[in-house]
């Protein structure tokens, strides 16, 4: 059996103009865009730095480190026809694709930040710039919108927008609460979960999308840094996830889907087994929760692995037709250029059937993915 492996977690850089050209003119001096700072080039949004260029390139290059000029980032961060050729070298049939300056989950121009018709300006050109540039070029692009989380009217209204561009996803906060807005259980967004039931359009919950709690010690050398960050990261999505399934959204929503992003899988076992006992110990039938937790997770959520050996090894206990893959390129924790050694190596053992649910039949169906075989290069064909 031939397999496509369909990669649920990559990001695209967005380039130095993905703003500045689509946003209207009284808005050009304050949208998202690069800057030159003593310290390198930055992100600059409404009056202040967003962030630095970082390692977000950082798994294509030698070293996986820093980058702090333009001039170095490689093209197929930002460039779609060059990352075609690095998904074709690294064995990936398609991309679901990420935010990298406008953040994963929380950016700065759906908060607050920034007066309101210049964040929903930026939304919008972030969401026309995805379609136009990436999804609108290549079937095995998958683009996913971002939306004002300030109002929920505003938020049903650009996702309706974003669906008919093309859009197959939002990408969205696991913790508004966290930006001063109602929590995410609250059933202010009812109308938002709704219409995504309605579009089938899940929701990617990225680690970091909620803010991550670490020890920033000044001891840290930046790879220890970025380590620490990482790990933490994955653990705080088990937390979101636990919110999710106590939160009613899954029962009032049942056809909704949620996945958790670059968390891994690990976990899952223990959480599910934790709060299965959690219901029946507090006698949650009687507080609306019509199933058992577990049984929520497997008829609406998702989780994706990159590495993992050990949490492959309990998928029966995740559910296999839960579970994705992903290469998170290019970003330092990536299994590029070598993802075809990483899905060798986590699922080793595995029967070839389960292989092709989580690699490429699972993705397929969340995100309504439809490639042509007649015009992919045999190179992203992986068989077990």
């Amino acid at each position: 059996m031939k397999i496509l492996p369909i990669s649920t977690d990559d990001h695209c850089w967005e380039k130095p103009d993905t703003w500045t050209s689509r946003v209207p003119a009284k808005f050009r001096d304050d949208c998202p865009q690069v800057r030159t700072t003593d310290d390198g080039d930055v992100w600059w949004y409404a009056g202040e730095l967003v962030r630095p260029l970082g390692t977000g390139c950082a798994a294509m290059r030698p070293e996986r480190d820093i980058v702090k000029a333009w001039e170095e980032v490689p093209l197929a961060a930002y460039d779609a026809t060059e990352r075609l050729k690095t998904m074709d070298a690294d064995g990936v049939a398609a991309e679901v694709l990420f935010p990298q300056a406008a953040g994963f989950g929380g950016g700065p121009f759906v908060t607050t930040r920034g007066p309101e018709d210049l964040r929903l300006a930026c939304v919008r050109a972030y969401n026309d710039y995805l379609a136009e540039e990436w999804s609108n070029l290549s079937p095995r692009f998958v683009s996913q919108c971002l939306i004002p989380i300030w109002d929920v009217e505003l938020a049903v209204v650009e996702a309706k927008r974003a669906f008919e561009l093309g859009h197959r996803a939002l990408v969205w906060t696991a913790a508004p609460q966290n930006f001063g807005f109602p929590h995410f259980n609250d059933g202010y967004w009812d109308p938002l979960w709704a219409t995504l039931q309605e579009l089938s359009m899940p929701v990617s919950l990225h680690i970091g999308s909620a803010g991550i709690h670490h020890d920033q010690w000044d001891g840290w050398t930046p790879m220890k840094r970025i380590s620490l960050t990482s790990v933490n990261a994955i653990t705080s999505n088990v937390q979101v996830m636990a919110n999710l399934i106590f939160s009613g959204v899954l029962e009032r929503f049942p056809g909704l889907r949620f996945i958790s992003v670059e968390s891994g899988l690990g976990w899952v076992p223990y959480l599910l087994e934790t709060a299965d006992h959690q219901y029946e110990s507090q006698h949650l039938w009687d507080e609306g929760m019509s199933i058992r937790p577990s049984e929520y997770f497997r008829r609406q959520c998702y989780v994706n692995f990159w590495y993992e050996a050990n949490g492959i090894r309990q998928r029966d206990l995740i559910g296999v037709e839960n579970i994705l893959w992903e290469a998170d390129f290019p970003h330092p924790t990536s299994t590029y250029p070598n993802s075809r050694k990483a899905i060798e190596e986590s699922l080793s053992g595995v029967p070839v059937k389960e292989q092709a649910l989580m690699l490429q039949g699972n993705a397929e169906k969340l995100f309504r993915i439809e490639l042509d075989e007649s015009v992919l290069p045999e190179s992203v064909y992986y068989t077990p």
